[in-house]
């Protein structure tokens, strides 16, 4: 809404868009106008390729009862005045509404300006009152216009945020349509992740991908609705409506219009072969926030390039310090004087650090005390809704140095809340905050750690040593694949450059399994404590002791997916594996279950979707250790989740200490008797 910036639901719609003049003034609520001095300022913008008709402004004010009589309140656009209402100190309240001109509007910034002009005072009234003021409800009042979409007339870059977002629904879903040109093997599946990477990390919203063939759909096919797609394949089998003019002679990422559709725009990852396919696709989506200007971006030899972005903006990882100004951006609402300030950031999953070691927080904070005589104001310190520490500021500008204990923090997100009691205060951009050096241990399987952090599959914003298995060469398959890649990504908050996709059985690494009972062997599942049947699931009794657990659980579970993380057959690796028993309901399975109803339910190792389409999770196997197995701390970690550790290695400890007095003292013995028989 900043700026005047319509939400694109609304625009798609085609139905009038009302804006409060609150989303005009970047949130203020109210303004206050002296008269004859004063003026408000309002910015309206107007989206590229969208004009806007039937233009009005609603405006409500209050005005003060020494408001001389004949007193205006004037509008201009573009300083020239559009519209005036008089001023009756008699009726303070009042509201009116102006016409912006019988124009239509293009895209482009426009300047609304409202301000008040004094009456003139007749010889026999008092003095005009300095202190007439007219207050403007901005929240009340609005800006009503109806948007008209027109075809896009050129394409760049720049233009790519929009679109995404104007693609997407009203229920937060970018419908995304992946076509293949030539032969579709692991080099251009691995290229189709990349770029649902850079898509997922360019919007908020859930992708749906749909992939097909070339040659099976065509783009007149698709919904008109649909506002973006993808196009992945050699420069040679690229059909001629989607050939630039120049050749391709590098890796090469190009915007283009739509032929079938003048609403749409598609984005193709071209080259001259299949390696330079990849190189463009992982180029678009390591560099999400630097791609050049125009609608055609070649790799080779661009600058760009170097300047690779991993980690989205609110990401803190171990050793990493972080200012505030990356965070938020130097016009962070923390820059503004408040009676609670929140700071809010992302960490990847699978870490532990010692109990020594904290969050460490360098804040620069400028406190103003709400009372007369100053008292200094009191500063409470929440983690994730713990209390953690309260002192007092000192009122001006002042440094503070605070920690964290990293017990108290979560892989994911994370949530620091200051609270003030008897003051307010704003925190600098160049505070910072540091994560101190961790290790890479946890229990798992552990279907949470995964949906937060996309852990283990991926590691401190990394994908090495990852590999999505697609158990099937069916459109079907790659579109769930594609799906559940996306929301991996979007919960990694990392391109994961390095995961590479596979038709065969991985032999090594951790894996991404896509497929169904019958595409993926019996004999992936052999490390896992759940065990498919052909009408239904059975699981191993977790609390049983010993190598053969006994198999327990419904034989005639009514599921028709399942989502399981365990061992790979190989060991020392893990594997989420997703499958549906029923290879045509694979795509929709996929969905459903990265939409958020059922995604922020996921908890344990095991999780299945039921006939009404809702996933159900819980943890029916055993916990098992994950990490650095070769580092002195991992046994610290291995103590602090088996407590009954330290209890044995204590009463070992005693054991030897009594053991070694006992010998010692029959030796002293022996000693003494050999030196009485002398």
């Amino acid at each position: 809404m900043l700026l005047g910036i319509v939400p694109a639901n609304a625009l798609t719609a085609g139905d009038p868009v009302i804006l409060p003049l609150s989303a005009l003034a970047q949130g203020k609520k109210i303004t206050v106008l002296r008269s004859g001095h004063d003026a408000a300022q309002l910015t309206w913008k107007v989206q590229p390729h969208y004009t806007a008709q039937n233009a009005t402004l609603q405006v409500r004010y209050l005005t003060s009862p020494d408001t001389t009589a004949g007193s205006q309140l004037v509008v201009s656009m573009d300083h020239k005045i559009i519209g005036a209402v008089s001023l009756n100190p008699k009726l303070p309240r009042g509201s009116f509404t102006v016409l912006l001109g019988h124009q239509t509007f293009t895209a482009g910034t426009y300047l609304l300006q409202i301000q008040t002009i004094p009456g003139h005072a007749t010889p026999s009234a008092k003095a005009v009152p300095t202190g007439a003021w007219t207050q403007i409800d901005y929240s009340a009042s609005q800006l009503s216009y109806a948007p008209q979409r027109i075809p896009w007339k050129h394409m760049d870059f720049s233009h790519l945020p929009m679109i995404l977002s104007e693609a997407a629904t009203t229920k937060g879903v970018l419908p995304l349509h992946i076509q293949f040109y030539g032969n579709t093997n692991p080099a251009l599946l691995t290229a189709a992740q990349e770029a649902i990477a850079g898509l997922a990390l360019r919007s908020a919203n859930l992708l749906r991908v749909d992939a097909q063939m070339g040659a099976a759909v065509t783009s007149s096919a698709l919904p008109a609705h649909l506002g973006v797609s993808g196009v992945i394949g050699e420069a040679s089998e690229l059909p001629a409506a989607l050939r630039p003019r120049t050749p391709i002679t590098g890796p090469t990422v190009f915007l283009a219009r739509d032929p079938d559709n003048s609403l749409g725009a598609i984005l193709v990852f071209t080259g001259t072969d299949d390696a330079q396919v990849l190189a463009a696709a992982r180029a678009f989506a390591v560099n999400r926030n630097m791609l050049p200007l125009g609608h055609r971006w070649s790799v080779i030899g661009s600058a760009q390039v170097m300047a690779m972005n991993f980690g989205p903006q609110n990401a803190v990882y171990p050793g990493q310090v972080v200012s505030l100004h990356d965070l938020y951006g130097g016009n962070s609402t923390l820059n503004t004087p408040h009676g609670s300030a929140d700071i809010d950031f992302w960490m990847p999953g699978g870490l532990f650090a010692s109990r020594q070691s904290n969050l460490k927080m360098k804040l620069t904070m400028a406190t103003v005390p709400l009372t007369n005589p100053t008292t200094q104001p009191i500063i409470t310190v929440m983690a994730n809704h713990h209390w953690i520490s309260e002192w007092k500021l000192t009122p001006g500008v002042a440094n503070y140095q605070t920690t964290i204990p990293f017990s108290a923090l979560a892989g994911g997100e994370n949530h620091i809340t200051f609270q003030i009691a008897g003051g307010r205060v704003s925190i600098f951009p160049d505070s910072t905050l540091q994560l101190p050096t961790t290790h890479r241990y946890t229990v798992l399987p552990n279907l949470a750690l995964f949906q937060h952090t996309g852990f283990p599959l991926a590691v401190h914003g990394a994908g090495r040593n990852l590999s999505v298995w697609y158990g099937e060469r069916t459109p079907a398959n790659w579109s769930a694949g594609l799906t559940l890649f996306g929301r991996l990504v979007q919960s990694a908050h990392s391109p994961l450059p390095g995961a590479q996709a596979t038709f065969s059985r991985p032999a090594t690494g951790n894996v991404l399994a896509i497929g169904t009972p019958a595409s993926i062997p019996a004999s992936w599942l052999s490390a896992s404590p759940v065990r498919l049947l052909q009408n239904g699931i059975q699981w191993q009794l977790a609390n049983h002791h010993g190598k053969d657990k006994p198999w327990m659980g419904a034989t005639r579970l009514p599921a028709t997916a399942y989502l399981v993380e365990a061992h790979t057959p190989y060991k020392g690796h893990v594997a989420v594996t997703f499958l549906s028993t029923n290879p045509q309901n694979l795509k929709a399975a996929a969905w459903n279950l990265v939409a958020a109803r059922n995604w922020n339910k996921l908890r344990g190792d095991f999780a299945w979707q039921n006939r009404q389409g809702i996933y159900q999770s819980t943890m029916v196997g055993s916990h098992f250790m994950y990490g650095n197995r070769h580092s002195g701390w991992f046994w610290i970690f291995l103590f602090s989740v088996k407590p009954w550790l330290w209890v044995l290695a204590g009463l070992a400890a005693v054991l030897f200490a009594t053991l070694a007095v006992w010998i010692f003292t029959l030796r002293k013995k022996a000693q003494w008797r050999a030196e009485e028989a002398l």
